[in-house]
């Protein structure tokens, strides 16, 4: 397994750029292969905080930007490009390469890291090191290392007999903690914990949640380093924090801290479900939402079964204005038969459903939700007031607005709602329906950013 470390010397710049020219993904690429060289050379010259859209339409792709065109839009198309090939390539070929080269969104300048193995790094200050608010940490990580410490521990009990050894091969579960525990009793509760704290993420509207599972994840970490669930809970915690902040630097540093413990777990585990699971979720945080959907399909595929991996794919399409993929995610029959180990799945369909124009099918998931004693957040009762609303049903829709007000006084619904979706019109058409019912956004909408 592979730690970033520091900064390293021209020559292995140049080889690290060498080794992705040569690379069969670049092949016949020529574009990219141009655009690549281009902001190494750039960066290796000192000017890579010149690197500009404009300059790489100009000086790689011959655009002349005063055309009334859009020729940095190209631009902007490769880099995602770029980027998902990176990130395949230290995926496959170069998971063992010394240097890697990055390409952080939002920007095009490289950045370079070397690796080396992760016990040189050992109690580093990861908060530090990912880039991770240290304020998050600061009021949650006691939490955290409290709530490690008095969450129940399934007992691990090894074979003694023949009848005992033959009940754990029927028990992978068993198996799997029995193998864990032979690493080390930590490595055991690290995971335990991990389990427990993954299914607490949802419903993702609820801030201090996050905080508290952020710290949770904080303390596996803390007990396994090398155990890749405990970054890939951090990513989707940090990720869901910066889908549900307004824009600011918060939510950048959010989002920036999700990439790298997203990258993290991949780095650790790059076949299993969860680590690519949040690597998605990251994604869905930077605002790619067609990365987002792939390398969640991805994860699905990994392991069709696992509802936490299909709630985030889920939300994921949902939110990105993927709703009759949403409702295939959310409503797999065989998960649906099964008795209450997911949270999501119900107000993923409704939500879903509602922005498909179905508004009985969404009452109809959301009162199931309830039934099952799915968690519920302000969102999921605001789309229920617009499902009514919409259907002419205003006695029921304020009912329901009355349990909103009731339950979250100051919940910032709007904001919520508009900082998720990747269209505000879909988020407008909740909103507006609230707004025909006579609610009243609270007055201060920063409540979400405490």
């Amino acid at each position: 397994m592979l730690r970033h470390a520091n900064s390293p010397a021209e020559n292995e710049k140049r080889d690290a750029l060498s080794r992705l020219l040569d690379d069969s993904h670049l092949e016949g690429a020529d574009r990219l292969r141009a655009f690549l060289r281009y902001i190494v050379e750039e960066e290796l010259a000192g000017r890579g905080a010149d690197i500009r859209g404009k300059t790489i339409a100009q000086d790689v792709y011959g655009r002349d930007t005063s055309e009334g065109t859009d020729p940095e839009n190209v631009v902007r198309v490769d880099a995602r490009r770029l980027r998902q090939l990176l990130e395949l390539y230290y995926e496959t070929a170069g998971k063992h390469d010394p240097v890697r080269l990055y390409m952080d969104s939002g920007g095009y300048r490289p950045r370079f890291e070397s690796v080396r193995p992760a016990h040189s790094l050992r109690h580093s200050g990861w908060p530090v090191r990912f880039g991770v608010p240290i304020g998050v940490f600061a009021a949650g990580s006691l939490i955290g290392a409290i709530i490690g410490a008095n969450l129940p521990t399934p007992e691990v009990k090894f074979a003694s007999s023949h009848s005992d050894t033959a009940s754990a091969s029927e028990n992978p579960n068993l198996l799997q903690r029995a193998a864990i525990y032979e690493k080390s009793p930590a490595a055991l509760q690290a995971f335990n914990l991990a389990q427990q704290a993954r299914a607490m993420i949802f419903p993702i509207f609820d801030r201090p949640r996050q905080l508290l599972v952020l710290s949770v994840f904080e303390r596996v970490i803390e007990l396994d380093p090398d155990y890749f669930g405990g970054y890939a809970g951090a990513a989707q915690a940090l990720a869901t924090l910066s889908v549900i902040t307004p824009p600011s630097e918060v939510k950048d540093d959010y989002t920036i801290a999700a990439t790298k413990f997203a990258n993290e777990a991949v780095r650790l585990a790059p076949d299993n479900a969860w680590s690519q699971s949040a690597k998605s979720w990251a994604y869905f945080a930077d605002r790619e939402y067609e990365t987002a959907l792939m390398v969640g399909k991805r994860a699905a595929q990994l392991h069709p079964n696992d509802g936490a991996v299909l709630d985030f794919l889920g939300a994921a399409a949902v939110f990105s204005g993927e709703f009759a993929e949403a409702i295939e995610f959310a409503d797999r029959q065989s998960l649906l038969e099964s008795s209450n180990q997911r949270f999501a799945n119900r107000n993923i369909s409704g939500a879903a459903h509602f922005h498909l124009g179905e508004y009985e099918t969404t009452i109809q998931r959301f009162e199931e939700a309830k039934n099952l004693g799915d968690p519920l957040s302000a969102a999921s009762l605001a789309y229920q007031v617009a499902a009514f609303s919409a259907l002419g049903r205003d006695h029921q829709a304020q009912a329901k607005l009355a349990e909103l007000k009731t339950a979250w006084p100051d919940a910032p619904v709007a904001s919520m709602l508009r900082n998720i979706h990747s269209d505000n019109k879909h988020a407008d058409a909740v909103i507006n329906e609230l707004l025909h019912q006579g609610w009243s956004p609270p007055n201060t909408q920063s409540k979400l950013n405490r």
